[in-house]
């Protein structure tokens, strides 16, 4: 009993003098610090603190996560922010065949350009990207500076609602998925009155 009890306080003891020493790793490499808006696995949010034994990550939905400070060092840690707090991102939009790639190029990139948030050095770029079944899609991508996972959130829905006014305005349509049936024979077809239908 004394062994097995030994042994269970000697593996507790090992991780965590794991993670007390990855803590430590983390104070002097600096590869996360506070502040930083980071990914860990399906993760994402902003460290607020790193401590001892653990670190504490402020998520979108105002949960706090707390991590073992060794998973930090084990794991694939995405820092979004390590450098500088730009990120690039990227919204997408399909319009409707017939409508003028070169327009459309034009339009999507002056939307990006007219939202303050988007960095205009470097600038937005517009892709064509495909000719899909019901649409012609394009990408416009652009950078940001964020302090959280919302700041890229708002941007994005900036852009989306500025080419959705451009669009209008230069009559260019967003399709919708369409399907077109074809009988190869002649479908008899019946007007029937609300009497019938009633009964």
């Amino acid at each position: 009993l004394g062994g097995t009890l030994a042994i269970a306080v000697g593996f507790g003891a090992q991780n965590i003098l794991n993670n007390f020493i990855s803590g430590l790793i983390l104070m002097v490499e600096r590869p996360v610090r506070a502040g930083d808006m980071v990914e860990v696995d399906d993760t994402l949010g902003v460290v607020e603190e790193i401590g001892a034994r653990s670190t504490r990550v402020r998520i979108p939905t105002g949960i706090h996560v707390i991590l073992p400070n060794s998973v930090l060092l084990e794991n694939k840690v995405v820092n979004w922010t390590l450098e500088d707090s730009r990120i690039r991102t990227k919204v997408s939009v399909g319009v409707a065949y017939g409508s003028s790639p070169q327009q459309v190029i034009d339009l999507v990139s002056q939307a990006a350009n007219d939202v303050n948030e988007v960095l205009k050095n470097p600038g937005p770029i517009v892709t064509f990207d495909d000719f899909a079944d019901s649409s012609l899609n394009f990408t416009v991508h652009f950078w940001v500076a964020v302090a959280t996972p919302m700041d890229r959130d708002r941007v994005c829905t900036k852009v989306r609602i500025h080419i959705d006014e451009l669009f209008k305005e230069h009559n260019i349509s967003i399709p919708f998925p369409q399907r077109d049936l074809n009988f190869h024979e002649p479908v008899p077809v019946r007007i029937v009155s609300e009497k019938e239908q009633e009964s």
